[in-house]
């Protein structure tokens, strides 16, 4: 039944803590923690990853009546469906004179201290909560007292003055040797940002496709490179194309002069002829 009830208040703490994280607290948060004899003002990261190394201040002083402090502890669970796991206890009080003698403590007079310790967050720790048990015993200040007596005379003794015992003090013991008291309180720590199974699909989902898109890139810097070296190809032979136009061009210029040329020729060789037969037309008759 009380394991039964420590799961039920974890529970309902590790959902606070999460609400809490949702609504966008500040990075320190601090949460009080009330026992019989003792008032624990513990601050703490809002958020942690797996992994990390976190420190928690405990502030802590006597609320009410004098006692012994036997011992007053705190151990750090996680919490997951497999149940709590133990990750850290710490001591966090000791006496300390003048500001504690043999552990006595009590409200506005001793026993107030203040104490930091270190917690390492498991890297295989769920998205869950950090989970804080306190735990105090100490010994109630109950005393009673010895007795202390006088040894009147008889009647039978008068006149003489009456002799006395001798005085006894006051014997004061504490009212049990075994007579202690427990009490013990929960906190819910930093809330524990691991990735949850969505969110490890998602990731490698994602890992997937930017390993495609990596290939891709490469690809892509291939046909790049491919298409430059076609580009400076076709660069190449339109340069040649267009040295062979020019000597095209030449050429045609030089076929266009030998024409030209050769009409000439031809028109002079006509008109040479014709003046040839003109004349040999004339000298014929001139004979005749």
């Amino acid at each position: 039944m009380k394991s039964t009830t420590l799961t039920v208040i974890v529970a309902a703490l590790i959902l606070l803590t999460t609400l809490n994280c949702a609504l966008g607290q500040s990075n320190q948060v601090s949460y009080t923690v009330r026992l019989n004899s003792f008032t624990l003002q513990v601050t703490y990261p809002a958020q942690v990853m797996p992994g990390d190394t976190i420190t928690i201040y405990v502030q802590g002083g006597p609320t009410g009546s004098a006692v012994y402090l036997q011992s007053l502890t705190v151990t750090v669970y996680y919490a997951d469906a497999a149940g709590l796991h133990q990750i850290s206890t710490q001591d966090l009080f000791a006496s300390s004179p003048p500001n504690s003698y043999n552990n006595y403590v009590t409200y506005g007079y001793s026993g107030s201290f203040s104490k930091n310790f270190t917690v390492t967050v498991p890297e295989n720790a769920p998205r869950t909560a950090l989970v804080a048990l306190f735990s105090e015993t100490v010994q109630p200040n109950y005393y009673s007292y010895g007795g202390y007596g006088y040894n009147y005379p008889s009647y039978a003794s008068y006149p003489y003055y009456p002799s006395y015992t001798v005085y006894v003090s006051p014997a004061y013991y504490p009212y049990s040797s075994y007579s202690y008291s427990s009490d013990q309180g929960i906190a819910s720590l930093s809330y524990i940002k691991a990735n949850t199974p969505e969110t490890v699909t998602l990731q490698s989902q994602n890992q997937l496709l930017l390993q495609q898109l990596s290939q891709l890139q490469v690809q892509s810097q291939e046909l790049q490179s491919k298409v430059s070296d076609q580009s400076a190809t076709i660069n190449q032979l339109t340069q040649q194309l267009a040295s062979l136009n020019g000597t095209v061009q030449a050429y045609q210029m030089v076929a266009l002069t030998l024409g030209v040329l050769v009409v000439i020729l031809l028109a002079f060789s006509f008109s040479r002829r014709k003046l040839d037969r003109t004349k040999q037309q004339v000298e014929t008759k001139a004979a005749a």
